[in-house]
Parts: structure tokens; sequence; C-alpha cells
């Protein structure tokens, strides 16, 4: 499907797209589309056409999941300057650092999911068996729950550094990614990763700058 901005008067072909709704208005229907698969070029186009300010991206932003950012590699550019793959290089260590240090509760929320399923009886159900349920129910959600954070965390973090590495030549082109990628940032990155990541560009590695960010949050819970 060719696409063309009247305004900027830009096309750019998209390679799939899903219809999510459609209506009649006259003689012509009205087609709502999700974009399966773009370029970094379409991608960025369409960024364009929908974030025309900060308060329509935060906006924009909400609804979009993360998905939709994922590019095609074929034909998209690929950065030239080497301070991109050193942002993007700082991206996946903190992925890798984050990952190493969830484990840990991973481990034993498997730990405490074996307690629960070794402690439900094996004879006919009763009234004995309501609690030791109720506290399978209880892990299994937690742990359902951790994977789906540590899950979206990771990419949220590996598609950042795709998004570094392919970051476009031109400066024109180059300073309207760079909007994307702190829209980007903002939406899918939590506090947490978001203040590691600064510390990182302050010299410090994966494992102290998530260290510090942990700790940093965690006294101003405690306020």
């Amino acid at each position: 499907m060719r696409v063309k901005n009247s305004e900027s008067l830009e096309e750019y072909c998209l390679e799939g797209v899903e219809v999510v709704h459609q209506r009649q208005e006259g003689e012509r229907f009205l087609c709502g589309c999700h974009i399966a698969q773009v370029t970094s070029g379409q991608l960025l186009a369409h960024h364009r056409i929908v974030m025309t300010d900060a308060f329509s991206a935060q906006l924009s932003m909400q609804s979009s999941q993360l998905n939709e950012f994922d590019f095609i590699e074929d034909g998209s550019a690929l950065s030239l300057d080497h301070a991109d793959f050193q942002e993007a290089s700082m991206a996946l260590n903190l992925a890798v650092s984050q990952l190493q240090s969830n484990q840990a509760w991973g481990k034993t929320l498997l730990r405490e999911l074996a307690v629960a399923l070794n402690s439900l009886p094996n004879n006919q159900i009763d009234q004995s068996m309501l609690q030791p349920r109720a506290e399978l129910h209880k892990v299994f959600g937690q742990f359902e729950a951790y994977y789906a954070h540590m899950s979206d965390t990771s990419v949220a973090l590996a598609m950042l550094a795709k998004l570094l590495a392919h970051t476009p030549d031109s400066p024109t082109e180059k300073q309207a990614w760079k909007t994307l990628i702190a829209d980007f940032e903002s939406r899918f990155l939590t506090p947490e990763q978001q203040m590691a990541y600064d510390f990182m560009h302050q010299g410090l590695n994966a494992d102290e700058a998530l260290s510090m960010a942990q700790s940093y949050l965690n006294q101003v819970d405690e306020k």
C-alpha cells in the first residue's frame, strides 16, 4: 500500500496493514488500519504525521504498543555515528543487567509455586484444600505479573537499542528520529530504567546504575 502525506507530499509504502475498523461515508469507505510491518523510514514518517507537538505525542503514545516500533531491518537506515552504537550498547548492557537481577526474584517465585503445588492434598476435595489452593492462585498470579513485567521491560530496552542503531544520518532525519526515541523512552521505559540509563551516561556500569536507581526509588517510596 502506497501512502502520501498531502501536506508534506512525502510518500512511503507499507508492507503489511491490518484493517481494524471501517465505516461508510457517502460513496467512500473510511478504513482504520494497524501498520503491521514498516521500515525505519516509514516509522519515522508516521511519527512525524501523528506527533505534531508534545501534547499530541503524549496522548498518542498512551495507547501505543511495543510491537508498533518493531520495524524491518532490511532497507532501513543504519547509523554511521559511533555514538549511536555506544548508546545502543548501554541499552543492551542495561537489559542484561536487569534480566540477571530479576532472576533471583523469579527463582523465589518458582520455589514458592512448587511449595504451594506440593501442599495440595491428593485425596478428594474438602475444606482443607481451600487455603492451599488460594495460596497457589496467589503465587501463580505473582509469577504471571513478574514474567509479563520482565518480558516487557527487557524488550523495551532491546527495542531502544535497535532504534538507536538505525538512526538515520541526515541532520534533519536524525533530529526527528531522536524525538521519536525520546517519545519511546518516556512511554515504554520504567522510571527505574530511565534513571539507570541516565546514570550510565555519567560513567556508571549497568549493574551500578541499576542498583543506584533501585536504591533511589526505594527511598522515594519510603518517604
